[in-house]
């Protein structure tokens, strides 16, 4: 019985997207191991007889598991994998009885025993023995033991990981309960501002939510969602960095444009990998800038992707590549009919070429927000709307959502430009915000301050 079921117990099945291989080894310690090949394993001591249960992680299937992980809220769909898993786990153990029946009916037979009796004797013995250890487990089973594993291999680092896990979701969930809040009242400080002249003559023909740097954090889309609402956005520029590592699964988190119902214009970040530029190409209000000039609403964006974007790699292009993308683009716009109201390009080396040749330039890339007027011509570095991702978590100082929302007014002859810039961010710790506005259209150039406009900043704690 021993032998049948340390040799042949291994039980393959599938799970939705993951493939695994269950497995028993009597005799050892009463644990059970999660292999995750190659990062290693997870093992606690979660039961008192001497067996060692074993999960292995064998496969994953990448489209399945986005299906999968687009289902997590839905308690039907999870009730349905909870018992489809407990069925797979009836059948192991049936298996693992049905092994020790053979082993316990081919070990005397095997030594000439021959007495049928004896024989199914023996074999009873096989399961009875089994039967009572896998009992026992059960009855013992103590699956809190998990708050204390063991790790092996690069898993080792998984007390390190977990610790921020904890940290990404408490501050994606406080955050995302918040934003609604903060919104709101960033609306009711708007209404207290508009009566402030000259303020009151700022309504524009047309509302942009700048945006950058969004790295995976729901939150960030969530942010940029109210914004939306609240003040009746019609557009949104985003200047890369959507994702960390440009898989189709991350790529999967920006499922919530579509539900924006405007146009969702996207300049590829160097964290943007060919995947995941293809799948926001799949969303129908999303308009991927790569290489070009697009005219939306009235307004015409001149573009390009950073150089990273063409492949998987994320590391910063040099000096000389940047600056070789820029005379592609500056090559683009002198072929286009009609000159660009603004460029929007990820990495500000880029954004340098343009001073002083276009009205506005919009880039991201430093997740630091900045403002700055020289010439005619105003840069604005939305900063992070996604407070960096992870990264942002793990910094000993806070990086804030940010988002500029931009103010676009028409001239007599129909031509648009830049009336204002509201300028939001949103702290965690503080548990606040703070919003600028600064006016810029209205004012000619040379009465412009150094990098600035005339401005209004207010702040709220308003969580």
């Amino acid at each position: 019985m021993l032998v049948f079921v340390s040799l042949f117990g291994s039980y393959t099945t599938v799970l939705e997207a993951f493939q695994l291989e269950l497995r028993i080894k009597i005799f050892d310690q009463g644990c059970t191991q999660l292999e995750f090949p190659p990062l290693g394993l997870v093992r606690a001591k979660t039961h008192l007889p001497p067996l060692m249960l074993s999960v292995r992680l064998t496969n994953i299937n990448l489209q399945q598991l986005e299906k999968v992980l687009s289902q997590t809220g839905d308690t039907a769909y999870l009730n349905n994998l909870q018992a489809l898993a407990k069925r797979e786990a009836k059948i192991f153990l049936l298996r693992l009885l049905w092994l020790a029946f053979i082993g316990g009916f081919a070990g005397p037979y095997l030594f000439g025993e021959r007495d049928r009796k004896r024989l199914m004797a023996a074999a009873l013995a096989g399961v009875f023995l089994l039967g009572c250890l896998l009992l026992v487990s059960y009855a013992t089973f103590q699956p809190l033991a998990f708050m204390n594993p063991e790790f092996e291999g690069i898993l080792a680092a998984a007390p390190w990981m977990f610790g921020l896990l904890e940290d990404v979701l408490l501050h994606v969930k406080n955050l995302g309960e918040q934003l609604e809040l903060v919104a709101g009242s960033i609306n009711n400080l708007f209404t207290q501002v508009e009566r402030l002249q000259p303020l009151g003559t700022l309504e524009g023909d047309l509302k942009v939510a700048h945006i950058s740097d969004l790295h995976n954090n729901p939150a960030g889309m969530d942010f940029v969602r109210q914004v939306i609402e609240t003040f009746g956005v019609h557009m949104v520029i985003d200047t890369g960095d959507i994702t960390d590592f440009g898989t189709d699964i991350e790529a999967g988190l920006a499922a919530p444009i579509e539900a924006f119902g405007i146009p969702y214009v996207f300049v590829p970040g160097n964290h943007d990998a060919p995947n995941a530029i293809a799948r926001l190409r799949s969303i129908p209000n999303v308009h991927v800038l790569e290489e070009g000039v697009l005219e939306i609403l009235g307004l015409r964006i001149a573009g390009i992707a950073d150089p990273a974007a063409s492949g998987p790699s994320m590391v910063v292009a040099a000096d000389t590549v940047l600056a070789a993308y820029a005379l592609r683009l500056q090559e683009i716009i002198n072929k286009a009919q009609l000159p660009p109201h603004l460029i929007a390009v990820h990495h500000p080396r880029i954004a340098r070429h343009f001073l002083h040749k276009v009205p506005l330039i919009l880039t991201g890339h430093t997740h630091q927000f900045s403002l700055e007027q020289h010439g005619e011509t105003v840069v604005i570095n939305a900063g992070t709307t996604g407070a960096a991702g992870i990264r942002g978590l793990q910094a000993g100082r806070e990086t804030p959502y940010s988002l500029v929302l931009l103010h676009f007014a028409r001239q007599e002859e129909g031509n648009l430009f830049l009336k204002a810039a509201d300028i939001i961010h949103v702290f965690q710790s503080k548990s606040g915000f703070s919003l600028e506005r600064r006016l810029l259209g209205t004012v000619s150039a040379e009465n412009l301050p150094e990098n600035e406009g005339e401005q209004e900043k207010s702040e709220n704690n308003a969580f």
